[in-house]
Protein backbone atom coordinates (compact mmCIF):
# COMPACT_ATOMS: atom_id res chain seq x y z
CA UNK A 1 0.00 0.00 0.00
CA UNK A 2 1.42 3.24 -1.06
CA UNK A 3 -0.09 7.05 -0.60
CA UNK A 4 -0.12 9.92 -3.44
CA UNK A 5 -0.16 13.47 -2.38
CA UNK A 6 -1.73 15.89 -4.56
CA UNK A 7 -1.67 19.81 -3.89
CA UNK A 8 -3.97 22.10 -5.93
CA UNK A 9 -3.44 25.48 -6.49
CA UNK A 10 -5.31 28.60 -8.27
CA UNK A 11 -3.68 29.76 -11.40
CA UNK A 12 -5.60 33.59 -10.12
CA UNK A 13 -4.27 35.27 -7.24
CA UNK A 14 -5.73 33.86 -3.71
CA UNK A 15 -8.06 36.53 -2.09
CA UNK A 16 -7.85 34.37 0.51
CA UNK A 17 -4.22 33.83 1.00
CA UNK A 18 -4.00 37.87 0.21
CA UNK A 19 -6.64 38.43 3.27
CA UNK A 20 -4.32 36.30 5.82
CA UNK A 21 -0.70 37.45 5.00
CA UNK A 22 -2.53 41.17 5.80
CA UNK A 23 -3.81 40.25 8.11
CA UNK A 24 -1.41 38.49 10.01
CA UNK A 25 1.02 41.90 9.40
CA UNK A 26 -1.90 43.83 11.21
CA UNK A 27 -1.26 41.48 14.08
CA UNK A 28 2.43 41.96 14.40
CA UNK A 29 4.15 39.05 12.19
CA UNK A 30 6.70 41.82 10.61
CA UNK A 31 9.19 39.12 9.58
CA UNK A 32 6.24 37.48 7.41
CA UNK A 33 7.05 37.76 3.67
CA UNK A 34 3.88 36.29 1.93
CA UNK A 35 1.31 33.95 2.26
CA UNK A 36 0.14 31.13 -0.02
CA UNK A 37 -2.59 28.24 -0.41
CA UNK A 38 -3.37 25.39 -1.65
CA UNK A 39 -5.75 22.10 -1.33
CA UNK A 40 -4.42 18.97 -0.54
CA UNK A 41 -5.18 15.16 -0.51
CA UNK A 42 -3.43 12.13 0.46
CA UNK A 43 -4.98 9.10 -0.94
CA UNK A 44 -4.39 5.48 0.48
CA UNK A 45 -3.74 3.72 -2.73
CA UNK A 46 -3.09 -0.32 -4.04
CA UNK A 47 0.48 -0.38 -5.10
CA UNK A 48 -0.56 -1.76 -8.36
CA UNK A 49 -2.47 1.75 -8.82
CA UNK A 50 0.90 3.94 -9.44
CA UNK A 51 -1.10 4.97 -12.85
CA UNK A 52 -3.51 6.90 -11.10
CA UNK A 53 -1.14 9.49 -10.15
CA UNK A 54 -1.82 11.37 -13.33
CA UNK A 55 -5.42 10.48 -13.49
CA UNK A 56 -6.38 12.36 -10.32
CA UNK A 57 -4.57 15.31 -11.65
CA UNK A 58 -7.27 15.47 -14.24
CA UNK A 59 -10.43 14.90 -12.08
CA UNK A 60 -12.41 17.53 -12.14
CA UNK A 61 -14.15 17.06 -8.96
CA UNK A 62 -10.60 17.83 -7.34
CA UNK A 63 -8.85 19.90 -9.84
CA UNK A 64 -10.62 22.73 -12.17
CA UNK A 65 -8.22 22.92 -15.40
CA UNK A 66 -9.89 26.44 -16.05
CA UNK A 67 -8.61 27.93 -12.87
CA UNK A 68 -6.34 25.44 -10.93
CA UNK A 69 -2.63 23.58 -11.65
CA UNK A 70 -1.69 20.80 -9.32
CA UNK A 71 1.47 18.98 -8.60
CA UNK A 72 0.92 15.19 -7.68
CA UNK A 73 3.67 12.47 -6.73
CA UNK A 74 4.59 10.07 -3.72
CA UNK A 75 3.98 11.01 0.02
CA UNK A 76 7.17 13.02 1.07
CA UNK A 77 7.69 14.39 -2.24
CA UNK A 78 4.90 16.87 -2.90
CA UNK A 79 4.84 18.92 0.26
CA UNK A 80 8.74 20.47 0.00
CA UNK A 81 8.29 23.91 0.99
CA UNK A 82 10.90 26.58 -0.91
CA UNK A 83 13.68 27.96 0.85
CA UNK A 84 12.54 30.23 3.72
CA UNK A 85 9.34 28.67 3.25
CA UNK A 86 7.24 26.75 6.37
CA UNK A 87 3.97 24.80 5.28
CA UNK A 88 1.30 24.61 8.13
CA UNK A 89 -1.09 21.89 7.12
CA UNK A 90 -4.54 22.28 8.52
CA UNK A 91 -7.00 19.14 8.78
CA UNK A 92 -10.75 18.71 9.86
CA UNK A 93 -10.94 16.44 12.84
CA UNK A 94 -12.51 13.01 12.12
CA UNK A 95 -13.22 14.16 8.42
CA UNK A 96 -13.28 10.82 6.41
CA UNK A 97 -13.82 12.41 3.20
CA UNK A 98 -16.69 9.67 2.38
CA UNK A 99 -18.17 11.91 -0.60
CA UNK A 100 -15.53 12.79 -2.56
CA UNK A 101 -14.16 9.11 -1.61
CA UNK A 102 -17.70 7.42 -2.68
CA UNK A 103 -17.32 9.50 -6.21
CA UNK A 104 -13.57 8.71 -6.93
CA UNK A 105 -14.36 5.14 -6.27
CA UNK A 106 -17.87 4.18 -7.46
CA UNK A 107 -18.78 6.90 -10.39
CA UNK A 108 -15.32 7.64 -11.58
CA UNK A 109 -13.66 4.05 -11.20
CA UNK A 110 -10.46 4.58 -8.58
CA UNK A 111 -11.28 1.21 -6.78
CA UNK A 112 -7.82 1.10 -6.10
CA UNK A 113 -7.84 4.26 -3.22
CA UNK A 114 -8.57 2.72 0.10
CA UNK A 115 -8.75 6.34 2.01
CA UNK A 116 -7.85 9.41 1.58
CA UNK A 117 -7.25 12.81 3.59
CA UNK A 118 -7.97 16.28 2.55
CA UNK A 119 -6.91 19.91 4.14
CA UNK A 120 -5.51 23.00 3.67
CA UNK A 121 -1.52 23.92 2.86
CA UNK A 122 -0.20 27.08 4.03
CA UNK A 123 2.62 28.19 3.00
CA UNK A 124 4.50 30.57 5.11
CA UNK A 125 7.00 32.71 3.13
CA UNK A 126 9.33 34.38 6.46
CA UNK A 127 12.75 35.88 6.12
CA UNK A 128 14.29 32.36 7.17
CA UNK A 129 11.82 29.62 8.15
CA UNK A 130 10.75 29.95 12.01
CA UNK A 131 8.46 27.08 12.63
CA UNK A 132 7.77 28.57 16.25
CA UNK A 133 6.12 31.71 14.51
CA UNK A 134 4.26 29.07 12.02
CA UNK A 135 3.13 27.56 15.11
CA UNK A 136 1.39 30.38 16.76
CA UNK A 137 -0.17 31.70 12.92
CA UNK A 138 -1.48 28.54 12.82
CA UNK A 139 -2.99 28.94 16.59
CA UNK A 140 -3.75 32.65 16.18
CA UNK A 141 -5.73 32.69 12.80
CA UNK A 142 -5.05 30.03 10.50
CA UNK A 143 -6.60 26.82 12.56
CA UNK A 144 -9.77 26.80 14.80
CA UNK A 145 -9.24 24.08 17.43
CA UNK A 146 -12.83 23.29 17.65
CA UNK A 147 -12.68 21.33 14.73
CA UNK A 148 -9.25 21.20 12.73
CA UNK A 149 -5.95 20.45 13.88
CA UNK A 150 -2.48 21.49 12.38
CA UNK A 151 1.01 20.43 11.43
CA UNK A 152 3.84 22.33 10.85
CA UNK A 153 5.47 20.77 7.87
Amino acid sequence: MGEIELLVGLNVPDTTAITAFHTLKRMGFSSLNGVKRREYYCFAVDDSAREYEEKLGRTDILVNANKHSFVIGEKGRVIAPAGGETGVLVTEKDDSCSGILSVLRERLGFTAIYSMRKGTLWLLAFERQDKAQAREIAERLLCSRHYQQYEVV
